[in-house]
């Protein structure tokens, strides 16, 4: 095995089928290697480009993949332990639960672990909208553990990485590409209207 391998295992594990990317990161498939050379290789220059990104990033703060992460409160709890929605209203998980406040933002999901225990969450979106702007900044007010950041991370395909860590178990993180002059959800410019919003109440879960 390669050390590329080796790290990837180390940080998301491994499976039947070999490393444990998160959707979006897999190789293309063996077919296409097959029917067209030259197409394979550009999708796997292109797909290695963003593996390496994620992994130097997940190593840089020591992370490991999370299988059984979901949502902020995941993420808030002592240990790795999933929420089980039952799909039925009242359903704790605020990604998958009725209601699911936080499925807008969450798109493109992983979750991470530090020592085994929950740290970061990170997410790729296509578009923020004010209720994921609210939810956001309702999070760090809730839990002063809580920090969100943006950056360009690994996706791509014109979405907008944001990451939501615990901060006593990573004092300072930044998203793979981080933006400079963002501060958690908001941009420079809109610092007064964030700092007046964490200063009153938002919805909850």
């Amino acid at each position: 095995m390669s050390d590329f391998y080796d790290r990837a295992a180390a940080v998301l594990g491994e499976g039947e089928c070999g490393i444990r990317w998160p959707y979006g990161l897999e190789p293309p498939p063996p077919s296409l290697r097959r029917a067209d050379r030259a197409a394979y290789d550009a999708q796997a220059a292109k797909a290695r480009d963003r593996q390496e990104t994620m992994l130097a990033w997940a190593e840089c703060y020591g992370l490991r993949l999370s299988p059984a992460g979901c949502c902020p409160l995941w993420l808030r709890r002592g240990a790795s332990q999933r929420c089980r929605p039952s799909y039925r209203l009242g359903d704790p998980c605020t990604r998958y639960g009725t209601p699911h406040p936080d499925s807008g933002w969450m798109d493109h999901q992983t979750a991470w672990l530090k020592d085994s225990r929950p740290a970061a969450v990170t997410a790729a979106p296509y578009g923020i909208g004010e209720q994921d702007e609210q939810r956001l900044e309702y999070w760090e007010q809730l839990d002063e553990r809580l920090r969100v950041a943006r950056g360009t991370g690994w996706y791509g395909l014109g979405t907008e990485q944001i990451l939501m860590w615990r901060r006593d178990r990573v004092a300072e993180m930044r998203p793979a590409g981080h933006q400079p002059g963002r501060l958690g959800p908001t941009r420079p410019e809109q610092l007064e209207v964030h700092q007046a919003r964490r200063a009153s109440p938002t919805p909850g879960p």
